[in-house]
């Protein structure tokens, strides 16, 4: 299967695959706020929906999304598949939490969530897996939204960047447009963010009573992980490793994949 590489920042708040940063974004002055130290940032949970949105069709845009309607067949077959796995996702839990669940078609072995329900998995990720350790993967990263994880991310994203010099035109549930630059500002900062150990292990919890709410093995959750775990033992300590950010944003696999497997005795 052929795929695109990315030629910028990724968004970084999968839980359990890699922060992919392929690229660097030419940002214009605004990036040079991001130095001074906003002290107090507030913003409503409106308005971090409506600037997710934002960012999300700024990133599908961007990025080589996979459709069913697509006349490639290499990208139709993704998206055929993820449509099938996720079909298994109850109906009044995609209602509840607005979830869209598709595939970019790249060579990078990650996935993430952000707080408005979006989820993307890519290709590559698809390429190591079985259909129900995928639909643990989304689990997982659904568990970061349920958890408020991926808000909070989003939110300590928008503190960092060049957003944050538009602080106070924040305001009313009203979120102001934003420009290539301001977006581009948001995923580098997002492509640098990292989720704790306590709220990987948390997610992997959720993705395993979620396998079960699918009515699948949850001991898939597990086996998602042991994939990525033969990924590191593959790559071995070389800094050059291109697994190398993968493991060292996401350690101590084996603790966690044997939590798991305590879960499922």
């Amino acid at each position: 299967m052929k795929k695109i590489l990315l030629t910028f920042v990724f968004i970084g708040l999968c839980g359990i695959a890699a922060n992919a940063q392929l690229g660097k974004i030419k940002l214009d002055k605004a990036v040079d706020a991001a130095s001074k130290g906003v002290k107090s940032f507030t913003i409503s949970d409106a308005e971090i929906i409506a600037y997710t949105n934002e960012y999300m069709q700024w990133m599908d845009e961007h990025n080589p999304l996979c459709k069913t309607t697509d006349t490639d067949k290499g990208i139709k077959a993704v998206a055929d598949r993820l449509a099938k796995i996720a079909s298994a996702i109850p109906a009044d839990l995609v209602k509840e939490l607005h979830l869209n669940v598709l595939a970019y078609y790249v060579v990078d072995v990650n996935a993430f969530a952000c707080a408005n329900g979006d989820v993307r998995v890519f290709a590559a990720l698809m390429d190591l897996m079985t259909d129900d350790q995928i639909l643990a993967v989304i689990g997982h990263e659904i568990g970061h939204v349920v958890s408020k994880d991926s808000k909070d991310a989003f939110v300590a994203a928008l503190r960092i960047s060049a957003l944050k010099d538009a602080a106070g035109a924040i305001g009313g549930n009203t979120a102001t447009a934003l420009t290539d630059s301001q977006l581009g500002d948001l995923a580098e900062a997002l492509g640098n963010a990292q989720f704790s150990q306590k709220q990987e292990s948390a997610a992997d919890a959720y993705g395993y009573e979620f396998l079960k709410r699918c009515g699948k093995d949850p001991v898939n959750m597990a086996t998602s992980l042991g994939v990525l775990l033969s990924l590191q033992e593959e790559a071995g300590a070389a800094e050059n490793s291109k697994f190398n950010k993968l493991f060292s944003s996401h350690p101590d696999l084996k603790k966690r994949i044997d939590a798991l497997n305590k879960k499922s005795k």
